[in-house]
């Protein structure tokens, strides 16, 4: 394992029995995923607006048609961000409660992640490597499923707390902190509702995301080098995939979360499908020249805070890793190089070791540090 010392790189062998590997080889261990997760509560808050806006868009989209290409009928996030800025009540209005902005938070980040690595370690016992694509998606949706259903409860008192204010008065849910909203969810019976469309989209927001930016970092990193950009487009390619995958599904989450008894005393929706077929039946059908954008309003929100809190996490992650923060960075024993496509040895979450490398080594020997054919010059260092 790699000892970091000031700006040197101690390598020192680590024996097979302590690490519980292949011999010369060590785990990336416990530390990254929580270093990740601690890293979301930093960045959720920043991007608290943006979800707000989101949520609002999806419930004014109900019952429209939808022919535009992103957005709908003037409900762009500035402008509702305008429009909300101006009813007053300042920046705290986007956090709705902040007793159940903080448990929801908390919630979000713990059940969501520890899920996903749950699966995923048990998938891919492997550390030393990321896992297929199939893996990955088996690890994320089997994660996503169990985190939707465990965690949805959070969710749907806090998303009738965003909308709540689009209502009349009269017909406000009104909740006063989570607890109540909490109570009177349960006296509904509607704990679970819409668990399944929660579960689907936390599966498809964490199973492809990691696996997309990290093919297209490493695949930049082999033709240009270790620069700026190969993060930003990579964070860019799996925001694209992510969005595109979970936002259906977070669309229906929020009409199951939101909905009301209709005249009659029976819901709008009897379950998920139910709420898909008549969204695309009313809102999506081109007979109307409407089309499937429906399921994707809010989507410019929804994008650009997933790309904020992606962006803001891996930064503040090399901030810390690179102050020294941690004694130890986990890297494979065996290899003394970087260069050109290695699974074994980059970690796809931060720069850290990078930057180390670009330090220590490429000042030394030049550019050809990291071509993929240089890499005897690096051997004997």
């Amino acid at each position: 394992h790699a000892h970091l010392n000031g700006n040197r790189v101690l390598e020192e062998p680590a024996p097979a029995h302590e690490q519980g590997q292949v011999p010369g080889c060590q785990r990336h261990g416990p530390a990254h995923p929580h270093h990740r997760k601690c890293a979301l509560p930093l960045t959720l808050p920043q991007t608290q607006p943006l979800d707000l806006i989101k949520t609002r868009a999806q419930m004014l989209q109900e019952g429209k048609g939808f022919n535009g290409i992103g957005w709908q009928k003037g409900y762009y996030p500035m402008t509702m961000f305008n429009e909300i800025m101006a009813a007053g009540g300042g920046y705290r209005k986007f956090y709705s409660k902040f007793d159940a902005f903080l448990v929801r938070t908390v919630a979000y980040t713990t059940l969501r992640i520890s899920s996903f690595l749950y699966f995923y370690d048990w998938i891919n016992p492997d550390a030393r490597r990321e896992a297929r694509p199939d893996y990955y998606a088996m690890a994320g949706y089997t994660g996503g499923m169990v985190a939707g259903i465990l965690y949805n409860p959070f969710e749907i008192v806090f998303t009738r707390m965003q909308v709540d204010e689009l209502y009349p008065e009269q017909v406000r849910w009104n909740y006063r902190n989570f607890v109540d909203g909490l109570t009177k969810v349960a006296e509904e019976g509607a704990l679970f509702r819409g668990s399944l469309a929660h579960g689907l989209k936390l599966g498809g927001l964490v199973s492809v995301a990691t696996g997309v930016y990290d093919y297209i970092k490493e695949n930049a990193f082999y033709f240009f080098g270790p620069i700026l950009i190969n993060r930003l487009v990579g964070t860019a390619a799996g925001v694209a995939v992510a969005v595109t995958l979970s936002m259906p599904f977070d669309m229906l989450r929020t009409r199951m979360h939101t909905m009301r008894p209709l005249p009659n005393g029976q819901l709008p929706y009897n379950g998920t499908l139910d709420c898909f077929s008549k969204i695309m039946k009313y809102e999506g059908t081109s007979k109307k020249m409407n089309n499937l954008g429906v399921m994707y309003s809010g989507g410019q929100a929804y994008a650009l805070r997933l790309y904020a809190i992606a962006l803001i996490s891996q930064f503040a992650m090399d901030r810390y890793l690179g102050n020294g923060l941690m004694q130890e960075y986990w890297q494979p024993a065996r290899y003394y190089y970087a260069g050109g496509l290695d699974y074994d040895f980059h970690d796809p979450y931060t720069d850290t070791y990078k930057n180390i490398l670009v330090r220590n080594w490429k000042v030394a020997i030049g550019d050809e540090t990291f071509s993929p054919d240089q890499k005897h010059l690096m051997l004997g260092l």
